[in-house]
């Protein structure tokens, strides 16, 4: 299993090209592995023939053993002929998609031409598993995220940023561009955490929540605080697509310190948001409402306002701090100077 993310945390096997007692060459595809939302090749190393193959689905810790290669001279005659084993007839999307589900494709009847496989077939068959347990790969996203919240003396301080003055549009790029300015001044958020040590950062680099088809992705912004508001929209709408088109590399993930999430497009106003590992902090942005207010002459006016909700980690950071940066974004988004 190829270290994608982080060793030592488990990744699946997603598909075998190959079947035990296959003869390969040297760089030979032999596999397709993911580990969260990061999908990798495996080649075979060298020449030989692949032997103990690890279930698809089942978890393997990064770095860790998915078969043996075995040099194809060694005891020549020793190993048997390959066997192609049957497979269930089933479009790549119905694979994809089972093997996200923890769906097994032999109990799936397909409605397809010929009796092949649908992915509506798929997801019928998962809706149809009442009490089902999570496998493969949503079972390791589950068991990081509860390890997340396991891990994190996790508290969330909201507030309300008054944007009337702001220009409508782009909203997560003001935000990840005016959290990009302020993690330099409070040091407490501005890293990553190791054990029970804090890390400090060297870049600013953001990473931003992206719905899939198949879940939440958090790819890396660089160095907002040094772009302009456009150029981060740009760069948050190409790792969208390519996160859709699922063309991200696992470079695409690293070095975030900070991440921010945005369900204001959901009608969402205010949301605990859970803290993206190594990382101490992650800032939540709800839909922006609007709603009568005062303006400076005291006259009612209609504001627009949305609410920030940061959910940090009170081993690394005490309330008063993470206040102070919270205060600073919304100052930011408000585009006030002091």
């Amino acid at each position: 299993m190829p270290v994608i993310t982080e060793e030592g945390e488990d990744g699946v096997v997603t598909a075998w090209l190959v079947s035990d007692g296959d003869r390969v060459a040297a760089d030979q595809l032999i596999a397709e592995v993911q580990a969260e939302k990061v999908a990798e090749e495996v080649r075979a190393p060298s020449a030989g023939i692949v032997r103990d193959l690890v279930p698809i689905g089942e978890p393997v810790p990064q770095g860790g053993v998915i078969c043996r290669l075995i040099p194809a001279a060694e005891k020549p005659g020793a190993v048997p002929p390959p066997t192609t084993p049957d497979r269930p007839r089933a479009s790549p999307a119905a694979r994809r998609v089972a093997r996200e589900l923890g769906v097994d494709l032999g109990t799936v009847v397909g409605t397809g031409p010929e009796g092949r496989i649908t992915e509506a077939d798929v997801r019928s068959a998962a809706a149809r598993s009442e009490g089902a347990a999570l496998t493969g790969l949503r079972a390791v996203i589950a068991r990081n995220m509860r390890e997340a919240v396991r891990s994190t003396a996790a508290v969330t301080l909201t507030c309300t940023a008054d944007v009337t003055s702001a220009p409508s549009g782009s909203v997560t790029a003001r935000v990840i561009r005016a959290v990009a300015q302020a993690l330099p001044n409070h040091p407490d958020l501005w890293g990553t955490r190791d054990g029970d040590r804090f890390i400090p950062a060297r870049s600013t680099d953001v990473a931003v929540a992206i719905q899939t088809d198949e879940g939440l992705v958090a790819p890396v912004v660089r160095e907002p605080g040094e772009k302009t508001v456009e150029e981060i929209a740009a760069e948050v709408a190409s790792l969208a697509e390519r996160a859709r088109s699922k063309s991200l590399a696992a470079a695409d993930y690293r070095g975030a310190c900070f991440t921010v999430t945005n369900l204001g497009s959901y009608g969402v106003e205010a949301f605990t948001p859970i803290i993206n590992p190594p990382q101490v902090a992650i800032l939540g942005v709800g839909a922006i409402r609007t709603v009568p207010g005062f303006g400076e002459g005291g006259q009612v006016e209609a504001r627009r306002q949305m609410v920030l909700s940061l959910t940090f980690d009170h081993a690394f950071v005490d309330g008063a701090p993470a206040a102070e940066f919270l205060a600073e974004v919304r100052r930011l988004l408000e585009g006030r100077t002091g």
